[in-house]
């Protein structure tokens, strides 16, 4: 067997038929490699032209042509510069990735590791991210979890797999025993070369972009008791991560005001929008009701107000509701709500950021805290007397 079809045979084992883009760049490199005097191997396929093509028709070797491709600072007249450029158009040429991530030994793409792409928290968060590393010429690969520890751990083995340069990470943490996953899933990574940034949650040992959710809570639960609430729902969310962290500002704003804490007032979600809405319906038929509620991200909020509206409660004038993160939903949504926003575009680029320097050779570990702020809208009123 010719060595061509032996390489040929030994890819095609190991690759997906389905996954369309790394078999064409599979070709691609073995057209260029191993298909000369091979026609009918890639009969009625137009040769894509290489800076070997492009130096001939120039007239210039292939060196200069590659610092031009690459944009090199050297020394080149203008002249030439610009002849080359014209060919390169003339020949359609456009660079072979795969040959270039071979010889330096980079992929140039970075995976973005999250929990739940319908959360517009982390919609928003990756179309920003992207941006950000497009510019500095790396290809983002999204990596949505839905919320599965095992889809997390086999995503970081896929990303190994694929070679990919840095990841930014965002754990999927349902169960407390998830966070001794996701501590081996960031050390699987890193072990194997790859940069690791993350992000909403605390790690040890990474580069991290952390956001004092605490805080947050506790000004949400301030602000209500400055006007005059004193039964305050609390609609948490999973088990494990930031949330338990919410939990604590709620509890400390309480013992702030001097608020007895009724057990009954808090209720846990999945931060969906059906969640809310049914947790806020056990809390509103709770006697007496609570007059403010409190969730632990938008869309539950979001489902508090649909609850209330269906059950004839007035937000704000019979119940106030506050959100956390903050999206375009939260301001067409009637009454607009007011929530804990999450700095998420400092969180995207803080993120970014660290990544690159990583990938730069930068190997201190830096931890970057951010504050969230409370954001007023319509949906909180003062507490009438005697609630």
């Amino acid at each position: 067997m010719a060595d061509s079809e032996f390489i040929c045979n030994l890819i095609l084992k190991e690759i997906k038929f389905n996954d369309i883009m790394k078999v064409t760049g599979y070709f691609t490199v073995l057209s260029n490699l191993f298909c000369w005097g091979h026609e009918p191997f890639m009969e009625g396929v137009e040769a894509l032209a290489t800076i070997y093509d492009i130096a001939k028709k120039a007239g210039v070797s292939t060196a200069t042509v590659s610092r031009v491709i690459n944009g090199v600072p050297y020394p080149i007249r203008e002249e030439t510069r610009k002849k080359i450029l014209e060919v390169a158009r003339e020949l359609n040429y456009r660079p072979n990735t795969i040959a270039k991530s071979l010889a330096q030994g980079k992929t140039y793409t970075i995976a973005l590791l999250i929990p739940k792409i319908t959360n517009d928290f982390y919609t928003q968060l990756a179309e920003v991210i992207e941006e950000k590393l497009e510019q500095k010429g790396y290809n983002t690969y999204l990596c949505n979890t839905r919320r599965s520890i095992e889809k997390e751990s086999r995503y970081v083995d896929s990303l190994i797999a694929r070679r990919v340069d840095g990841v930014i990470f965002s754990p999927t943490r349902v169960k407390p025993e998830d966070n001794d996953v996701n501590r081996r899933n960031v050390e699987e990574l890193k072990k194997n070369g790859i940069a690791v940034v993350a992000f909403g949650s605390r790690f040890e040992g990474v580069s991290q972009v952390y956001i004092n959710t605490y805080n947050g809570a506790l000004k949400a639960t301030r602000y209500l008791t400055s006007l005059g609430h004193k039964r305050i729902g609390f609609i948490d969310g999973l088990t494990a991560g930031t949330r338990r962290s919410r939990r604590r500002g709620y509890l400390k704003g309480l013992e702030e005001a001097g608020i007895l804490v009724d057990p009954n007032l808090i209720v846990s979600g999945d931060l969906e929008l059906k969640s809310g809405y049914e947790c806020t319906k056990r809390l509103l038929q709770q006697n007496p009701p609570p007059t403010a509620i409190i969730a632990v991200n938008n869309l539950m909020a979001i489902g508090a107000l649909k609850a209330a509206e269906d059950m004839g409660v007035r937000v704000p004038d019979d119940l106030s509701v506050i959100g956390f993160d903050d999206s375009l939903m939260s301001e067409v949504v009637k009454p607009s709500l007011t929530v804990v926003k999450q700095p998420l575009k400092d969180i995207a680029n803080e993120a970014a950021r660290l990544l690159i320097n990583q990938l730069h050779g930068d190997k201190k570990i830096e931890t970057i805290e951010l504050e969230p702020q409370l954001i007023v809208r319509d949906s909180c009123k003062s507490c009438k007397e005697g609630r």
